[in-house]
């Protein structure tokens, strides 16, 4: 099972992502990391230079905030969702990921497009979610810290 975390909404929403990770070619990969004696040769030194693959400064990037479009969204979300823009949101919660989502939410989300958190496990059918509502006014990063152990819920910003 896996815990998902969601934004809905009855207008679109702006995506964001804070993990920097990014596409690049092979051949700037390998000016990144030159073949040296404490740098061994990796498998993608080996790959065309205009092969192109996804790269991060560092394993951290995979905890920061990214708020995607979400076309193919799991199924069961259906059960506690009716509205027509899904989000997904990745980030491991940690104290960075909730200072960008704070940040994110004060300036992209606008009471009147409805937006929703919700917060559930997959495959877990028989689960009600818990509804909190939160004005954007009042809204600050408390709010956010006490969500990340919030497993099945349903947040309304109004």
């Amino acid at each position: 099972m896996t815990l998902y975390s969601v934004l809905v909404a009855n207008s679109a929403l702006q995506t964001v992502d804070c993990t920097g990770i990014a596409e690049i070619t092979v051949r700037e990969l390998k000016k990144l990391y030159p073949i040296t004696e404490s740098t061994p040769t990796q498998s993608w030194h080996l790959m065309d230079d205009d092969a192109r693959v996804l790269h991060a400064a560092d394993e951290s990037a995979f905890e920061n905030l990214n708020i995607f479009e979400w076309n193919n969204p799991p199924y069961d979300l259906g059960l506690y969702n009716e509205k027509s823009f899904v989000y997904g949101i990745e980030g491991n919660w940690g104290p960075q990921f909730l200072e960008d989502f704070l940040s994110y939410l004060k300036e992209h989300i606008q009471p009147e497009q409805g937006a929703e958190l919700i917060r559930f496990w997959a495959g877990d059918y028989d689960k009600k979610l818990k509804s909190r509502r939160i004005t954007m006014e009042d809204l600050e990063l408390h709010h956010l810290e006490s969500l990340k152990n919030e497993e099945y819920i349903r947040v309304a910003f109004v």
